[in-house]
């Protein structure tokens, strides 16, 4: 009697858990033959999708990237270029002077954006003259205060051969500012 109480109970369990294993949404029924060809697909559809997915990111960070205003992109510059896009009617800046400007930095070959000053806030950024690269040092004097100008930089006048990591300039890349002088400090 001990033993067929033991085993109504085993029975039981084992029917309450057939039960329950059924029920579970999370239990797969056996694959059958033509879900197994249609898995062999899968991966092959997956790339496909993953391909066009990964084109549809491709293009939204093409067009994610800013441009430079106003600005057709050139293949090289051999010297500085100096152009007044605003003359400034204030105070002009002399050689050494510390400045307070806006900027917007991009690579010359493509117009594309590194940089603003705007990125980091609405103050100005304020530097002496003497602690910025070679296009600046040179490109800035003779600005007068509410004056934008834009410098067009050979690489030997910006950062050469090892622009500053994470920069995103390329190495011996042209670069072109834009440039409002705020204030002469």
């Amino acid at each position: 009697m001990k033993y067929v109480s033991i085993a109504i109970v085993i029975i039981f369990a084992a029917v309450v858990v057939g039960f329950w294993i059924k029920k579970d949404p999370q239990q797969q029924a056996p694959i059958s033959d033509e879900q197994i060809t249609e898995e062999q697909n899968l991966p092959e559809q997956q790339n496909e999708t993953l391909s066009e997915e990964t084109k549809k990111e491709e293009k939204t960070m093409e067009s994610n990237k800013r441009l430079l205003a106003n600005f057709t992109p050139v293949a090289k510059t051999d010297s500085l270029k100096k152009i007044d896009l605003v003359v400034g009617t204030g105070q002009e800046v002399k050689a050494g002077d510390t400045v307070s400007v806006h900027y917007t930095g991009a690579i010359a070959s493509t117009g594309e954006i590194f940089q603003s000053s705007k990125d980091f806030g609405t103050e100005p950024i304020t530097f002496p003259l003497g602690g910025v690269i070679k296009g600046w040092t040179d490109g800035i004097p003779g600005m007068k205060i509410g004056g934008t100008r834009r410098l067009v930089i050979p690489a030997t006048q910006a950062y050469g051969a090892t622009p500053p990591p994470g920069s995103g300039i390329p190495a011996n890349a042209d670069l072109v500012f834009d440039v409002e002088l705020v204030a002469i400090k």
